[in-house]
């Protein structure tokens, strides 16, 4: 396992945990982001949603295709039943609001968990 998929594990699983962390929001969701937007995350070395900075920095990073594989299926493995999509949006800030507020983007139920599940390929690309 590579450095960048075990960076990627601690980080999300610290983020998943920390209070007002936005991975905690995205567990419960039944969602994941792609790649690209993943990334966008991971670049920034800080959680925006992280107010209180509890969780701390980390040095910027990306992973590869087939490291963000590893760390879908790895994230699949604890959220049974979790889908990969990009949920009609171009970019990580405007998914997270997709996943905070559904209803503001053209969701008034709520998301409903269509699209194909973690372990295809979700399309992302570089």
């Amino acid at each position: 396992m590579g450095e960048a998929v075990l960076t990627a594990k601690k980080v999300l699983e610290a983020d998943e945990a920390v209070l007002y962390g936005i991975f905690g929001v995205i567990g419960g969701s039944g969602y994941f982001p792609p790649r690209a937007f993943l990334n966008e995350f991971f670049l920034v070395g800080s959680d925006p949603c992280d107010q209180d900075r509890r969780m701390g920095c980390w040095q910027p990073f990306t992973l590869s295709d087939d490291e963000y594989h590893e760390v879908k299926a790895w994230w699949a493995a604890s959220h049974p039943g979790v889908v990969a999509s990009d949920l009609g949006v171009d970019c990580w800030s405007d998914w997270v609001q997709v996943i905070l507020n559904p209803e503001d983007w053209g969701y008034p139920d709520g998301l409903s968990l269509t699209n194909e599940p973690a372990d295809a390929d979700d399309g992302s690309v570089s």
